[in-house]
């Protein structure tokens, strides 16, 4: 006979293999991405979600069903990456919020929960999508809230709502015109499906069927440099990551590069896993180079002097600044490329999160920059459309005055602080803001990393491709072909200003040629061309 309730220590469990059930299908979620771009992380993001979940239930001390649901809501509020880890996040608040009170779910308490999840997500979303992950979820809820009166056995009841799920996960490109040409189901809603198939089998005390065990000391550190003296650093920051999905990784050129950055370098390939530690002065310059190879994870960086004494402590500096009087206005702001980062603190930035495609920062990075500043508004520049979310969520979270300007490329972040205005209040500098960021046209060139149809355009791997306004509308075999065709459909009668930030796999002459032959084409426009450092966009363009 099946289970007829779920306590709160079954529910842990559902959570764990859940969250163990997605990391060994992330691969699968991240390849359902629309554009055929290299940018695919939807699963990444949802697995470091949910993973980070799991991280906090391990430090709870009791099995209570609300505290189980409630803790494990937090832990993915505060780890959230991504828009769907967002969605995921507000997933799991809206199921422990229906559970306050309760020792035990009954199968209409699981329906009440699942509808609970749903209707949370969709609040949470200003402008919720059909066809996607928040579908999945809410003809879930609304099967469980319809139906539950028809079950005495709890596993049966969620073996129907899990296929009812993905029934509708199937007819996602049908509500969404963009899966269907590109031939894919929505990944968020992929996502999901993975999590609640595992957690109906951690229920049932079914295998997986391929073991996989999640890493969940995040605050572990690979190198212990507790050893180490004053006088034996020469570069300042010990830098830690991992590398992810990188099988075809060459650990013998990543070695040899981050020994040209830095000292004390480990270079550890174990698969598709890369473990990477260096001394070094440029942490984003090694933050991109792994980029380069795959996803990152567990990403670290501590100032070698502050933890061997050699300077004040990082608490020391942050009571010191908090008595300071506090500055009018501070910014935070996630760039892709060192280049970008040096131009955004040239600009006045006053905290540069590294990230971006394949890497979106958590709710918790934004909290964490934000508690470096002290200044009395703080304004979030999240400069991905895929970062937005978690941008808007660590502003509800914080009790700071927090401003999200949404952002959805760099040269929109570049043409707002162009705007702000120091002595102006931050209403107004708000509405300055917003005001300049509609106002620029962003280009970006990169490849192909699937054959697919999309806007019309038969896209075959490794084609270079354009994107403008979050659509593909060039394609060739060559950057500069692109680059071209791309600026025609960018480029009117009032454009005078052309900005070209050209990426890691790209030379400044080569970008230095580029800018001449386009100031020949239109010779009405002023060119600039700065280096951006960003990884797999090979330029990101400003038409202003």
């Amino acid at each position: 006979m099946g289970n007829q309730t779920i306590d709160g220590k079954e529910l842990k469990k559902m959570f764990e293999v859940g969250a163990k059930n997605l990391e060994l299908n992330k691969k699968t979620v991240d390849e359902l991405n629309v554009f055929p771009v290299p940018d695919g992380d939807t699963g990444t993001n949802m697995s470091l979600t949910f993973k980070n979940a799991v991280a906090e239930l391990n430090k709870l001390g009791h099995d209570s069903l609300h505290g189980v649901a409630k803790t494990a809501s937090s832990g993915a509020l505060i780890g959230a990456r991504g828009n769907s880890g967002v969605i995921l996040s507000q997933l799991l608040r809206g199921l422990a919020a229906s559970m306050k009170g309760k020792d035990k779910l009954e199968i209409r308490d699981a329906a009440a929960a699942l509808k609970s999840a749903s209707d949370a997500a969709y609040k949470a979303v200003m402008k919720p999508t059909e066809g996607t992950i928040l579908t999945v979820a809410r003809k879930m809820g609304e099967f469980a809230d319809a139906n539950y009166p028809n079950y005495t056995d709890m596993n049966e009841f969620l073996t129907d709502v899990i296929r009812e799920g993905n029934k509708t996960l199937q007819e996602t490109p049908e509500l969404l015109p963009v899966l269907k040409e590109a031939g894919v189901v929505d990944s968020g809603g992929q996502g999901l499906m993975y999590i609640v198939e595992g957690a109906l089998k951690g229920l049932k005390n079914e295998e997986l069927g391929e073991e996989v065990t999640l890493d969940l000391s995040t605050r572990d550190r690979l190198v212990d440099d507790s050893g180490m003296k004053p006088e034996d650093i020469t570069y300042g920051y010990c830098t830690e990551f991992i590398i992810t999905d990188a099988e075809k990784a060459d650990d013998e050129e990543l070695r040899d590069y981050l020994n040209t950055i830095g000292d004390c370098t480990l270079v550890i390939k174990d698969d598709d896993i890369v473990k990477v530690h260096v001394h070094t002065d440029h942490p984003g310059k090694a933050f991109e180079k792994g980029l380069t190879y795959g996803p990152l994870t567990r990403m670290k960086i501590d100032n070698m002097r502050e933890m061997l004494g050699t300077t004040k402590s990082a608490e020391e500096e942050k009571e010191k600044a908090a008595k300071q009087p506090p500055k009018p206005y501070g910014f935070v702001a996630v760039s892709p490329g060192p280049g970008l980062t040096d131009i955004l603190k040239d600009l006045g930035v006053t905290e540069v999160i590294t990230g971006g495609q394949t890497m979106n920062p958590s709710t918790q990075d934004f909290l964490e920059d934000i508690d470096k500043i002290n200044a009395e508004h703080v304004f979030l520049f999240p400069n991905n459309g895929n970062i937005i979310l978690a941008a808007n969520q660590a502003e509800a979270i914080s009790d700071r005055n927090i401003h999200v300007i949404p952002t959805k490329t760099l040269p929109q972040c570049i043409a707002a602080m162009l705007v702000f205005d120091p002595e102006a209040d931050w209403e107004t500098n708000l509405e300055q803001m917003n005001e300049a960021i509609g106002e620029v046209k962003t280009g970006e060139i990169t490849y192909a990393i699937r054959d697919t149809k999309i806007n019309g355009l038969k896209i075959v791997k490794n084609n270079i491709i354009g994107l403008t306004g979050g659509e593909i509308v060039a394609k060739g075999k060559s950057v500069d072909q692109v680059a071209e065709e791309l600026l025609d459909k960018m480029v009117d009668e009032d454009t005078e200003l052309i900005s070209l930030y050209y990426g890691n796999d790209v030379t400044e002459d080569e970008a230095a040629a580029l800018s001449d032959k386009l100031e020949q084409k239109y010779e009405d426009c002023d060119f600039e061309v700065s280096f951006g450092g960003q990884p797999l966009y090979y330029y990101i363009i400003s038409v202003e």
